[in-house]
């Protein structure tokens, strides 16, 4: 899963002031927040998907119900954390449209994908992926800003060093929970 670069702290605050006028309904806010999301949107999905035309039927989506939602964005909140949580639940929406056809866990499962190309490698790492991501899609909001924010080198919720800790620790035993619900057990850990 490629990595996302960390948004500068200025297109952060562009983004929370274009949610927050595109909340209070001012058109000309729609420009600048398109064209922070959209590109991020894209990123984030193509990464849990490993699929550059799903991620943007998928983003496009998001994109829709992001729009359709912004009057109820609270100010008080991160955009982009808000925006990621809705583009994770659609993401996972569609994978639920699909069936969730159940994956064989057999041969193809190991410890750690291979790092060459071959057919065989890169369904392993899809699916992978694909597991990881239904699992991301399954956290709390709360949960997803802290676990972005470790992985993503993102700014972290207005928090202090040891609270974030105690969060990022809570998360991932709820991550841990979900996985083996969804994936069951392999009895390693």
């Amino acid at each position: 899963m490629g990595s996302l670069a960390p948004m500068d702290e200025a297109t952060r605050s562009l983004l929370n002031r274009s949610m927050a006028a595109l909340a209070d309904g001012e058109r000309g806010a729609f420009d600048p927040a398109y064209r922070t999301l959209w590109p991020l949107l894209v990123k984030v999905i193509t990464s849990i998907s490993g699929d550059r035309m799903i991620a943007e039927d998928v983003a496009q989506q998001a994109m829709l119900k992001i729009l359709a939602r912004v009057s109820t964005f609270d100010r008080s909140k991160d955009a982009l954390v808000w925006s990621m949580a809705i583009a994770v639940n659609e993401y996972r929406s569609y994978r639920r449209k699909l069936g969730n056809r159940a994956v064989d866990q057999g041969e193809w499962l190991m410890a750690a994908p291979p790092d060459f190309d071959t057919p065989e490698a890169i369904t392993i790492r899809n699916n992978l992926r694909e597991a990881a991501g239904a699992v991301m899609g399954q956290l709390q909001p709360r949960d997803l800003e802290v676990v972005v924010a470790a992985m993503y080198d993102s700014q972290r919720p207005p928090l202090a060093p040891a609270a974030f800790r105690k969060r990022l620790q809570r998360a991932l035993a709820n991550t841990r929970v979900i996985w083996k619900r969804l994936h069951g057990d392999d009895g390693t850990g």
